[in-house]
């Protein structure tokens, strides 16, 4: 090929630099494409590695949490107990199968005048305890008759002093007729005597006949004997003065504490005044004359204790579980006692549903005619302790012995609305039951630590069903929630709730419904039962266990 001329367009220096300008921005502009296509091609090729990585990463980790929560699952299957002091079986009772019981027994007591008394609800809610052990339970049912005297007050009292000065008094503010404190009666124009002396009513020999009998409370002898006796003496009607410490008038039974069949009951008007009140009558004893009108019944009824013995374990050391099944009249006893039974009932069919065999033979209770007096577990102390027989129990005998029994446990409220988890303290106990009483407190104490549940320890006198158990020698404890008994500000710090209130506003009222049950204090108290339950009927050697001194 010919070389260019110089003068040739080609050769120029202008030219020459513009093609080479040309030449690099093409060479520039290609490689830079490439290098973006590249680029490119490795951005997504990165993209689709993480996708697919994460793809797997997150498999993976998928994989591993379901291992992990099948190899916590297996773990926990293997243990003995779901926490270390090896009592699973409170996690197995459901709070809400106990609200179940609760709906039905506030169901019942709607059908029956709003109560589950002795004379309303009772037998009803006793049919459904009885349905649901023979259904689902694991034990034989038997029913405990007995009679029971029910008082009723269907009016409004009057009480009306005549003399120098004419006073009408205030029911409940100045006197009160006296639980079983006789029939009704219509008393007029009737001269008052004054009682005393230091043997009782002896004095009062061939004075008190067709007149109204007052004397202070302190009489040498309980207000029945006394009350009584007078009435033997020809009594018209019988005030009590209560001593000026207390502001009100007293509503204490006048009736022998442990009733049975065949046993007396006042049929005069019985009356407690304030202090003030008694003054006035004392001082114009000659003068003044008395009005009293009542309107009250005491009338005796067939009632009956369900009991359900156990199918395992050593019966010759029994763990009696009790708990009453019936409410005051004027409500229906939701939380007194529905909270207790409903408790216990649902304890006992959590045991049956999951096989529990217990080393000590289990035996529950639903206890008639508390509210009246303890009357139910007394006519069951009283058979079995003492031999007693009447008509009603040779027809259904319960298959436990006196002597196989080697504690009772006692659950009576246990869902106050402002609660209070308190624990019944052993050492109330008479001597003979004293030493086991005290272990079983440290049971339920033991149960409330390893939660960190704040508790206190309260009496163990009187109130409850265990009375008739602690007073012929058996140990007893149990947990419960309070009553009428005010919270203290000191308590409120430690347990919640209000302080200047009552743990439970509706005690013995009509509003002691659903809406009254502490759902929180209902689980941690039914818990607290089935602890103390499963541990002691688990116990070896437990009467041993018992004896052992502090």
């Amino acid at each position: 090929m010919p070389e260019p001329d110089a003068s040739s367009p080609l050769l120029s220096s202008s030219n020459i630099s513009s093609n080479i300008s040309s030449n690099i921005s093409s060479n520039i502009s290609r490689d830079g494409e490439r290098e973006l296509h590249s680029f490119a091609g490795q951005r997504a090729g990165v993209s689709a590695w993480w996708r697919s990585r994460s793809r797997d990463a997150l498999s993976l980790l998928t994989v591993l949490l379901f291992l992990g929560i099948g190899l916590g699952i297996w773990v926990y299957g293997t243990l003995p107990t779901s926490d270390q002091d090896e009592h699973p079986h409170e996690y197995a009772l459901s709070t809400g199968r106990i609200r179940e019981h609760l709906t039905h027994f506030l169901d019942i007591a709607g059908k029956h005048n709003n109560s589950r008394s002795v004379t309303n609800g009772h037998a009803a809610s006793a049919e459904y305890v009885i349905s649901q052990l023979q259904t689902h339970g694991n034990c034989d049912v038997h029913v405990q008759h007995f009679k029971s005297p029910v008082w009723t007050v269907r009016g409004t009292p009057r009480l009306e002093v005549k003399g120098p000065v004419r006073v009408d008094y205030i029911f409940g503010t100045d006197f009160q007729v006296m639980r079983y404190g006789g029939q009704g009666a219509n008393i007029t124009n009737t001269k008052v005597v004054a009682v005393g002396g230091s043997g009782c009513v002896a004095d009062s020999v061939g004075k008190v006949a067709g007149k109204v009998a007052v004397l202070r409370e302190s009489s040498g002898c309980s207000i029945f004997e006394s009350a009584y006796m007078l009435e033997n003496l020809g009594a018209k009607a019988v005030v009590f003065v209560r001593s000026p410490r207390f502001k009100s008038p007293s509503t204490a039974r006048v009736r022998i504490t442990d009733w049975k069949e065949g046993d007396p009951l006042m049929s005069i008007p019985v009356l407690s005044v304030t202090s003030s009140v008694g003054q006035l009558l004392l001082s114009t004893e000659i003068a003044a004359q008395l009005n009293i009108e009542t309107d009250t019944s005491i009338d005796i009824v067939k009632t009956f204790n369900v009991i359900c013995v156990g199918r395992t374990g050593d019966s010759s050391s029994t763990v009696l579980v009790g708990s009453h099944l019936d409410s005051v009249a004027a409500g229906p006893g939701i939380n007194d006692n529905g909270s207790g039974s409903a408790s216990t009932l649902e304890i006992h069919l959590t045991l049956s549903r999951i096989e529990f065999r217990p080393r000590n033979r289990l035996v529950f209770a639903w206890w008639s005619a508390e509210e009246d007096g303890l009357l139910g577990s007394r006519h069951f102390a009283r058979a079995l302790a003492h031999g007693w027989k009447n008509r009603w129990s040779d027809d259904e005998p319960v298959d436990v012995r006196w002597e196989d029994i080697a504690l009772n446990l006692n659950f009576d409220m246990l869902a106050s609305p402002n609660y209070i988890a308190q624990v019944h303290n052993g050492t109330d106990a008479p001597e003979n039951a004293r030493t086991g009483s005290r272990h079983i407190q440290r049971v339920f104490e033991d149960f409330f630590g390893r939660h960190n549940y704040p508790h206190q320890v309260t009496d163990m006198v009187a109130g409850s069903d265990f009375v008739p158990f602690i007073d012929n020698g058996i140990p007893a404890g149990g947990v419960l929630t309070g009553a009428s008994e005010i919270k203290s500000i000191e308590e409120r710090r430690t347990h919640g709730g209000l302080a200047d209130a009552a743990l439970d506003t509706c005690y013995h009222r009509d509003c002691d419904t659903l809406l009254n049950i502490n759902i929180d204090a209902l689980g941690k108290m039914s818990k607290a039962a089935m602890y103390a339950i499963s541990t002691l009927s688990r116990m070896p050697n437990l009467r041993d266990e018992l004896a052992k001194e502090f």
